[in-house]
């Protein structure tokens, strides 16, 4: 026992400096680690946060679209109707005209319908404008 005390006498300070480098060393490594892990919880919140809100916006263009789509198929729907009351007025009109033996009434051409594309618009050169300048002519 008296060996062992004489013996921390003389190498305790050496022991005490080693363990304290070796904790050190061992302390900075478990907090790089800990860091390291923090980073990647974090950036994976992140993730998840950025997932959410794009995941709820879609949810409201998707909503929207869809608002869009259905208001765009009832104005097709007016659209229609209103097309069919033309060519309606147009042969009661002729009809009287020729009830009352006065040549045929020539009307506008419509415009067709349904509508082409936008796409098939742009590749022919005409726009909605243009083509109805051309007949105020």
């Amino acid at each position: 026992m008296i060996g062992l005390l004489a013996l921390w006498h003389s190498y305790g300070g050496l022991v005490t400096g080693v363990g304290g480098v070796a904790g050190g060393w061992y302390g900075r490594i478990a907090r790089t680690h800990a860091l390291e892990r923090r980073d990647r919880l974090d950036a994976g919140a992140q993730a998840l946060r950025l997932t959410e809100m794009l995941t709820a916006r879609e949810r409201v263009l998707s909503d929207r679209l869809d608002t869009l789509q259905q208001h765009h198929w009832m104005l097709m729907d007016q659209v229609q109707d209103v097309y069919a009351e033309a060519i309606a007025v147009r042969l009661i009109v002729h009809d009287l005209d020729a009830i009352a033996g006065r040549p045929l009434r020539q009307f506008r051409p419509l415009p067709p319908y349904p509508f082409p594309a936008q796409d098939d618009q742009a590749a022919s050169g005409e726009t909605s404008i243009s083509s109805g300048g051309e007949d105020n002519k």
